[in-house]
């Protein structure tokens, strides 16, 4: 029953990827084996959730092109999100950053989340800015319970510009400890 639940996901994402590709040979009236491969794939980035809503952006610390960084920042891999996650340790006096570049492709207001995972010795502040909006994160401590190896925490609620020059930026300044640079999550807050 274990091996069951975690491979739903992949069955749902199965499941979705069958229906797309059912509609477009029903729709050009052609085998399934015929359509436009391209094509489907297009269709669940633009629509993921097959209600043509504006879908959320998962700007993750290994996407080099939508993410930068400046200072002694090592790849930690356990409890991260993803394959990989920047760790930045105190011990290290020279401030650091990484920043993070989503692109919004519907402009509005959107919940901006950054990912946390169980760190020893992490910082009990983490400074993050916003589109030049600082915010610091305080006692992000996460709290392991079950398969939960990190959370997300919400940074606030901001008014995003379509395009690449949004940007969210986790900082070493202010740290007592090691900072995490994970991944950051944009969720429209509009319909």
């Amino acid at each position: 029953a274990y091996g069951s639940i975690r491979m739903e996901p992949v069955f749902i994402v199965l499941s979705q990827s069958a229906a797309v590709a059912a509609v477009e040979a029903v729709n050009g009236k052609m085998p399934v084996q015929d359509i436009n491969i391209k094509k489907v794939q297009e269709e669940l980035l633009r629509n993921p959730l097959a209600d043509n809503s504006t879908p959320e952006i998962l700007v993750d610390n290994n996407d080099a092109t939508h993410v930068t960084k400046k200072g002694n920042w090592s790849i930690g891999t356990k409890g991260c999100y993803g394959p990989s996650m920047f760790v930045h340790d105190n011990g290290d006096l020279n401030e650091g950053w990484v920043k993070f570049k989503p692109a919004i492709v519907k402009a509005g207001e959107y919940k901006v989340y950054s990912y946390f995972p169980k760190l020893d010795h992490a910082t009990e502040k983490t400074v993050v800015t916003v589109n030049g909006k600082e915010t610091i994160i305080r006692d992000a401590t996460v709290r392991v319970e079950g398969q939960t190896s990190g959370e997300w925490v919400l940074l606030g609620k901001y008014n995003l510009k379509k395009g690449t020059e949004n940007e969210v930026m986790i900082s070493t300044r202010l740290s007592d400890g090691r900072v995490v640079a994970d991944a950051i999550l944009f969720v429209p807050a509009f319909k």
